[in-house]
This record gives C-alpha cells, structure tokens and sequence, in this order.
C-alpha cells in the first residue's frame, strides 16, 4: 500500500460530508412547507368529496374547506383571507376550485426561500 496515493481522501470525504449536511439542512427547511401543502391539498379533496357541493354557495365551499383544515390544524388560512386564496369557478353544472398562495422560508440571513403552490380539483 503506497501512502501517497491515500493523500487527499480525508478531503473527499470532507466535501462530500459538507454537500449531505447542506441537503439535509434544505431538506428539514422545506419538508414542514410542503408538509403543510399536501393537508391543503387533502382538505381540497374532503371538500370535492362533500354531497351536492356544487349546489352549494361560495360562502358554504368557503367554510368547508376551513373546517377540513381546522381538523389538521393548519392556519395558513382564515375567514378572512381565504377568499383570496381560493378561487371557486363554476361551469355550466361543475365547479372548478383551486387553491394558490406561496409561502416564504429564511433560510438564513438574508436568503429565503419562495415556494409557490397551486392546487385545483374539478367536481362534476
């Protein structure tokens, strides 16, 4: 075994070590957001799931959107700032409703990180 061809794996091992550390650190800021999204995502579903609601009225599909989220325990929205993140569109007998916001994650200092989303689900 030459020992000058060892020379520099302890650098290596260094760099790659850096690189999992930074991945995990982005990983554990992130997770929680997108975490958040899917119980959005899943309330949407409850509420597309819901008996005759497209016969419902805005205020109603308001309502039962922030119930399912309630249940998860998620505040991102309230009553009266949902309106401005979900949009209901009907057309013709369906309804379209579609969910979008964007979230932001310091991440550390001065840099952040800007996470958009938009779900949509179409009840016939």
């Amino acid at each position: 075994m030459n020992i000058n061809r060892q020379r520099g794996s302890g650098s290596s091992f260094l760099l790659l070590a850096i690189i999992v550390i930074f991945s995990l650190w982005f990983f554990f800021k992130l997770f929680p957001i997108y975490m958040e999204n899917w119980s959005v995502s899943s309330a949407l579903e409850k509420v597309a799931e819901e008996q005759n609601v497209t016969q419902k009225v805005d205020r109603e599909i308001y309502q039962l959107f922030l119930s399912a989220l309630s249940k998860k325990d998620i505040k991102l929205f309230n009553s009266e700032n949902v309106k401005q993140f979900v949009n209901i569109e009907r057309i013709g007998q369906s309804l379209e409703i579609t969910v979008e916001y964007e979230e932001t994650k310091s991440l550390m200092g001065n840099v952040s990180f800007l996470v958009q989303f938009k779900d949509t689900v179409e009840i016939p």
